[in-house]
């Protein structure tokens, strides 16, 4: 193996929830009378929830309400049976532990809420670390959450540490975090990206 440890991004990358979250912003956004476009919805997904409050441009003051809103529906159960695993994850995650380096989650979303899709959706691969955005101050593409899941893991051999993730910030994170980085363009989308790039999560095993 390359590296030591590997980190994930969650949404987009381990589970397919693009389905799921239009709902999720709809609902988040309507309690503050804010209608939300599919197009909005799939730029947020790759954003952390206060950097979609920003760019949807309503005032601060209505922050904390679609906060709540959107956690709440992100959590129900008519929400998390949208989501999917991607055919290569699982598959992936079990090469990685049988080759005995360490895995984890590093997430724009929150760990309960990665908790909740991953016992739903019965994936029973243990992952040494779970970072989500409940954790940290500074969300992607911060260093702080990769800092973290560093700091609980003990780990301090940043260049034997790599973070996949299917958004240009992922790898600009684990840039920022003095680490590996390695897009994941499972779509083709970003073929002018300079950097390290996969199609499918099976090429980093």
């Amino acid at each position: 193996m390359q590296f030591s440890v590997y980190l994930f991004d969650f949404d987009g990358t381990l589970v397919d929830s693009r389905a799921s979250l239009h709902p999720v912003f709809k609902a988040g956004f309507a309690s503050v009378g804010r209608e939300v476009t599919e197009e909005e919805s799939e730029r947020w997904m790759h954003l952390n929830l206060y950097e979609s409050l920003r760019d949807s441009g309503i005032p601060e003051s209505q922050y904390e309400t679609v906060v709540q809103a959107t956690i709440a529906a992100l959590d129900l159960p008519e929400s998390i049976a949208m989501i999917r695993l991607f055919e290569d994850t699982v598959e992936t995650l079990r090469r990685l532990k049988k080759a005995g380096v360490k895995i984890g989650i590093v997430s724009n979303n929150a760990a309960s809420h990665i908790r909740l899709v991953l016992e739903t959706l019965g994936v029973d691969i243990p992952f040494d670390v779970i970072v989500g955005s409940d954790m940290v101050k500074r969300g992607k593409p911060n260093s702080e959450p990769i800092d973290l899941a560093l700091e609980l893991l003990g780990y301090h051999d940043r260049e034997r540490v790599v973070y996949i993730g299917d958004s240009l910030q992922d790898p600009e994170c684990g840039h920022n975090a003095h680490c590996g980085g390695i897009l994941l363009d499972r779509e083709g989308q970003h073929s002018s990206f300079s950097g390290t790039r996969i199609k499918d999560l099976s090429e980093i095993v």
